[in-house]
């Protein structure tokens, strides 16, 4: 097996296993991922390569706005506006392919990105803690 089919597949296990946190953090990983090089080609003067990058940025939110169930908490409305201001952002830098186009996405970005792991480790020490709960209980009532 080539490398390459090896680390698709191994990417693939990876994904199918996550739990739904951990799913929206690789989102935004790659979401966070895409949009460095699409940075890095525009400084670079190379909006073809930053392009391709940026599009699947595009793609990432396009599926984060899509699944975002608005009536699910008071928050997601204002998210659902954010993840649409991220999408023009991400079109404006693609039309105009110029140095600085993707700073502001960029920042806002990494803020959720950082936000989503903070969730996702929060949700975990939770579920550990709740697992743990029933286990102390009985040790308590035994010993």
């Amino acid at each position: 097996m080539s490398s390459d089919l090896a680390r698709a597949r191994y990417l693939a296990d990876a994904v199918a296993t996550a739990t739904p946190a951990r799913r929206i953090v690789l989102l935004y990983d790659r979401l966070w991922l895409d949009v460095q090089r699409g940075v890095e080609g525009l400084a670079s003067a190379d909006p073809a390569a930053a392009g391709d990058h940026v599009q699947h940025a595009q793609q990432i939110v396009a599926e984060l706005l899509g699944s975002l169930d608005t009536t699910a908490w008071e928050g997601a409305g204002e998210l659902a506006s954010l993840y649409t201001y991220l999408l023009r952002e991400l079109m404006n830098a693609i039309v105009s392919p110029t140095p600085g186009a993707l700073d502001t996405a960029a920042g806002i970005i990494t803020g959720l990105r950082d936000t989503w792991k903070q969730a996702e480790v929060q949700l975990q020490t939770g579920i550990a803690r709740a697992a743990a709960a029933p286990a102390a209980r009985q040790a308590a009532w035994v010993g």
